[in-house]
């Protein structure tokens, strides 16, 4: 992926399909959808697994409610087939104690995953992955003629 500012066909929330291609590759998803049971006499049209991934990736680009999921709905070519925030709330009301005592489990099972294939650890040590960016406003009197943005 080549991410540029400017030019033809710019996309809001691009950083949010990095952070969903690694919870594909992770199969974040599919663990969790393997501890949601089914309702109904028909499974549902979006996979309840894959909507929690979505909807965590919406609260990773700053969305605040269900209704945030928009934020990826209106760039489908970016982030395929997007429930609707009705689809959503229904997902996290049908969540039972007892679900969501399986999707932590879900959750623990792919972490350890990841700890297994990476180098970085070797113990029990924690980790910590800081992947967001912020610009954060830096103004020192060391350097003559600095604006606020330089940094030593």
């Amino acid at each position: 992926m080549i991410v540029e500012p400017g030019g033809k066909g710019v996309v809001a929330h691009v950083g949010l399909h990095a952070l969903c291609a690694l919870a594909d590759r992770l199969e974040l998803g599919d663990s969790l959808s393997s501890r949601i049971p089914a309702h109904g006499e028909r499974s549902p049209l979006h996979d309840r697994g894959k909507v929690l991934v979505q909807q965590m990736a919406v609260l990773a680009g700053g969305g605040e409610s269900c209704a945030d999921i928009e934020y990826l709905r209106s760039e489908a070519t970016l982030f395929g087939f997007v429930p609707s925030d009705s689809t959503v709330w229904r997902t996290f009301h049908e969540i039972t104690p007892e679900t969501r005592e399986g999707l932590k489990a879900a959750v623990a099972e792919v972490r350890a995953k990841v700890w297994r294939r990476s180098g970085t650890t070797s113990g029990n040590d924690p980790v910590t992955l800081d992947v967001d960016a912020s610009l954060v406003t830096i103004h020192t009197e060391a350097k003559q003629g600095t604006g606020p943005t330089y940094s030593c």
